[in-house]
C-alpha cells in the first residue's frame, strides 16, 4: 500500500464544513452535507466563517451587501435551485452580523445540538426573515430547540472572535474558491453539493482507501 493511501485511510471519518449563515449556498450545501453525512452514518463538524466581517452590529440593506448571492436580482434563481434540496426560501431585506451567531454556535460541543440549533439559524434568516444578528432572537431559537439561552448571555466575545479568525486563518489556507467549504479525507470540496454528489464522494474515497 502507498503511504498517501495509508494515510488517507488514517485520517478521521469526518466532514468538516466552513460556511456562514448569511449565504442561501451555505445553507444549502450544509442541508444537503448534513442529511448524507447523517445517511452514512458521518459526523459533520461545524466551522463558522464570516463571510462579511464588516458588516455593521446592526446589519446592512440587501443591496448594499457585500455578499453578491443575497443581491436582489439573483434571489430567484438562488430560490428555484433551493427548492431541488426540499428548502423553501424567502428573500430577505437585510444583511445581518453573523457574528455572535457564528461564535455561539461554535461555542457548543454536543453535535447533535448543535447541527439542530444551526439549521433552525438558518430558517429563521432565509425562510423566515427574522434578525439573527439580535441576541434575543438567538436565546428563541435555542428555547424553541430545548437549549438553555444561557451560553449566549455568557459568551466570551473576545474569544469567539479569535476562534472565527482561527477557522478563517484554516479556510483560507485550503484555498475554497467559495463558500461553503468543505475537508473530508484530506481532500476539499466546494459549493452547494446535493445529497446524490456526497454519496458519490463517499463511495469514491471508499474505494481509493482499499486499494
Amino acid at each position: 500500500m502507498k503511504w498517501a493511501q495509508f494515510w488517507a485511510r488514517m485520517r478521521p471519518r469526518k466532514i468538516i464544513i466552513y460556511a456562514d449563515f448569511i449565504d442561501p449556498f451555505c445553507y444549502i450545501g450544509y442541508h444537503n452535507a448534513r442529511l448524507a453525512a447523517a445517511e452514512a452514518g458521518i459526523p459533520l463538524e461545524w466551522r463558522g466563517f464570516e463571510m462579511n466581517p464588516g458588516t455593521p452590529f446592526e446589519g446592512s440593506l440587501l443591496e448594499t451587501a457585500a455578499n453578491s448571492d443575497l443581491r436582489m436580482g439573483m434571489w430567484a434563481s438562488v430560490a428555484d435551485f433551493a427548492k431541488q434540496s426540499g428548502l423553501d426560501l424567502a428573500q430577505p431585506d437585510r444583511a445581518p452580523n453573523t457574528q455572535l451567531a457564528l461564535g455561539w454556535v461554535n461555542s457548543l460541543r454536543k453535535r447533535d445540538v448543535k447541527n439542530s440549533l444551526i439549521e433552525r439559524i438558518y430558517q429563521a434568516y432565509l425562510s423566515d426573515k427574522k434578525d439573527i444578528g439580535d441576541p434575543t432572537l438567538l436565546a428563541g431559537l435555542a428555547n424553541d430547540i430545548g437549549l438553555e439561552d444561557a451560553p449566549i448571555w455568557r459568551l466570551e466575545k473576545n474569544r469567539a472572535a479569535s476562534r472565527l479568525e482561527d477557522f478563517r486563518a484554516e479556510a483560507i489556507r485550503h484555498g475554497f474558491p467559495g463558500m461553503p467549504g468543505f475537508l473530508y479525507k484530506g481532500k476539499t470540496y466546494f459549493g452547494a453539493l446535493s445529497v446524490m454528489a456526497w454519496t458519490a464522494i463517499f463511495e469514491e474515497t471508499a474505494a481509493c482507501s482499499i486499494r
